[in-house]
């Protein structure tokens, strides 16, 4: 009952104050101001004049030319640029609608140089290869000497030794042809001869001076071309005749080491 009573008061209270509330100018809405633009008319405007001699220290410094100027294709630069557009074509159609990025895209741009770098590398190195001139490059060595079979006999071999060996096996006609190189051996050995494997034998009577040595070297000579030279078998008997002349021209020989 006193809370029924209570709403009733304060129903009475609250009507009894609305025209105090509608007639307080504090709680009215206040009305908007308009706001005036104002321009300054006293003062004269003219336009911003620019110093043409300014600009056109500007225009003539290089330094603040910015215009890009697109060189001249030369017929490298276009040969690069097709070179370039095949390689791109030939991933695109290997690819397919594939879009490299990051990793393969890298090496699909230096993968060219460095199939140009291996290519240069292969040239260089088959250049050293098969030049001949490439070797002068190299450490020079000792030159092999390749003797023919005179050369090896009268400068390497022991020719008393072969001598025997040839009359052992009876194989007299070689024994004449050892026989005659031992006495050219002897003969460049003594400074008569210069002995060399491609002068001919009337080379070396040439050279020898000595007229006793020349003449017994022309009968020798005679003998070992005939027997050596001459298709017929070689006895005994006739190595025996050979010999003795050989011998006779040895003797004559000055002496050195053998």
């Amino acid at each position: 009952m006193g809370s029924f009573f209570f709403k009733i008061l304060f129903l009475i209270a609250l009507l009894a104050n609305t025209p105090a509330l509608a007639n307080n100018p504090q709680d009215s809405i206040a009305p908007q101001t308009e706001k005036i633009v104002r321009f300054d008319t006293d003062s004269e405007v003219l336009p911003f004049k620019f110093n043409d001699e300014i600009i056109e220290g500007y225009q003539n410094d290089p330094a603040f030319n910015y215009t890009e100027i697109v060189a001249e294709e030369n017929w490298w630069s276009q040969f690069k640029h097709w070179l370039w557009g095949g390689w791109l074509a030939f991933w695109n159609w290997l690819l397919g609608d594939y879009e490299a990025g990051g990793f393969v895209a890298f090496i699909i741009q230096i993968l060219p140089y460095i199939i140009v770098f291996g290519i240069l590398v292969f040239i260089v190195w088959l250049f050293f290869k098969l030049n001949p001139g490439a070797h002068f490059l190299k450490t020079k060595e000792i030159p092999t000497v390749f003797f023919s079979e005179e050369e090896e006999i009268i400068k390497r071999k022991n020719i008393r030794e072969l001598i025997q060996k040839a009359l052992a096996n009876k194989d007299y006609r070689l024994a004449v042809r050892y026989y005659y190189l031992l006495i050219l051996k002897n003969l460049s050995a003594a400074e008569i001869i210069s002995y060399e494997f491609d002068k001919t034998n009337n080379d070396y009577i040439a050279e020898i001076k000595s007229e006793n040595i020349n003449s017994d070297f022309k009968k020798a000579t005679v003998l070992y071309d005939y027997i050596w030279y001459g298709n017929f078998a070689v006895t005994e008997t006739d190595y025996n005749k050979a010999q003795k002349t050989f011998f006779h021209l040895e003797q004559q020989i000055p002496k050195t080491i053998d």
